[in-house]
C-alpha cells in the first residue's frame, strides 16, 4: 500500500475490458512503486470474483454501484490521498497505454507539480486522436508534430497523471456536481485556472476507441427515451451536469448559453425523426 504512485482505475459491470486494461499492464511491467487500485462500483457480472482470483496484487476499493466515473475517481483519490501518494494516475480501463506511456506522465509531473495527460488513438485507425484535451489558442492537430509536453486548458480524463500538490490544492474529484461527465474536464481547467501547469504529453500514447454514449438512444428511435436522458447521471444529456459545467466555464454567461442545450435535444428529436419516417 505505500507505494508513490497509484493507478486508479473506476469500474462497473466491464469484466472483460478490466482484465485485459490489467492484462495490459501486466505485460507493460509496471516500475515497484506503482499500485494498481480498482474502484469496484459494485460489479455484478463477476468482475469482483475476476480480480480476487486473478490480480490478487491488484488493490480493490468497494463502491455502492452509484458512484459513476466521477465518484469512482473521488473515492480513488481519497485513498491514495490518505495513504500519501505521490502521484495520482487516472486510468479508464478501456484506454490501453502503450510502453513507457505511463512513467512518462510521472516523471513529468514530478517536475511541474502539475497535471499531464495523455493522448489516447482509435485502435483501427492510428492516425485518429480520440482523447487527449483542449490546447490554448492551438489545434490538437498540433500533437503531431510536438515531441515534448504541450500546454492544455483542460484534459479528458482516460489517462492522466496528477501529482500530490495539485491535489492538495485542488481537493478530490467534484462528484457532487460531475458525477459522471466533465469531472475531468473541470478538474484540470480549476488546475490551469491557478496557475498549475497542466499539459498533453504527446508521446504518452494509448489505444482507446472514441464513446459514443447517445448511439443506443438514437438507434431506439424513442423521443420520450432521448427526453429521459436528461436525468439520466449517466447521460452526456445530463442537464444538472450541463448546467454545473456551463457555469463553471462561462461563469454569467451561462445564461445566455444554456438553450443550446435544448438546440441539440431539438437537433436529436429531428434525427430520430427523420430515422423512424424511413
Amino acid at each position: 500500500m505505500n507505494r508513490s504512485v497509484w493507478i486508479i482505475i473506476p469500474v462497473h459491470n466491464r469484466r472483460e475490458t478490466t482484465r485485459a486494461c490489467l492484462l495490459n499492464l501486466q505485460k507493460l511491467g509496471l516500475p515497484a512503486d506503482y499500485l494498481i487500485c480498482v474502484v469496484d462500483d459494485g460489479c455484478t457480472d463477476g468482475t469482483s470474483e475476476m480480480l480476487a482470483n486473478e490480480f490478487p496484487h491488484v488493490h480493490s476499493v468497494l463502491g455502492n454501484g452509484n458512484l459513476y466515473w466521477g465518484g469512482g475517481i473521488a473515492l480513488g483519490m481519497e485513498h491514495a490521498r490518505a495513504a500519501g501518494a505521490e502521484i495520482h494516475l487516472w486510468l479508464n480501463d478501456d484506454c490501453l497505454p502503450g510502453e513507457g506511456s505511463l512513467e512518462k506522465l510521472v516523471e513529468r509531473v514530478r517536475v511541474t507539480h502539475g497535471v499531464c495527460g495523455g493522448v489516447c488513438y482509435d485502435p483501427v485507425d492510428a492516425s485518429r486522436i480520440t482523447y487527449a484535451g483542449t490546447l490554448i489558442g492551438k489545434d490538437v492537430s498540433v500533437l503531431r508534430e510536438a515531441l515534448e509536453p504541450v500546454a492544455a486548458e483542460s484534459l479528458n480524463g482516460n489517462l492522466v497523471a496528477i501529482h500530490r500538490d495539485t491535489v492538495e490544492a485542488l481537493g478530490g474529484m467534484p462528484a457532487d456536481l460531475y458525477p459522471h461527465f466533465a469531472g475531468d474536464i473541470i478538474y484540470s481547467l480549476r488546475a490551469h485556472r491557478k496557475g498549475i501547469a497542466v499539459e498533453i504529453h504527446p508521446r504518452a500514447k494509448a489505444i482507446n476507441r472514441r464513446d459514443d454514449p447517445l448511439k443506443k438512444v438514437m438507434q431506439s428511435g424513442s423521443v420520450v427515451r432521448l427526453w429521459r436522458e436528461m436525468n439520466r447521471v449517466a447521460s452526456p444529456l445530463h442537464f444538472p451536469t450541463y448546467w454545473h459545467l456551463l457555469h463553471e466555464v462561462f461563469a454569467w454567461q451561462a445564461w445566455f448559453r444554456w438553450p443550446a442545450y435544448f438546440g441539440r435535444m431539438l437537433r436529436l428529436n429531428l434525427k430520430i425523426l427523420v430515422r423512424t419516417k424511413h
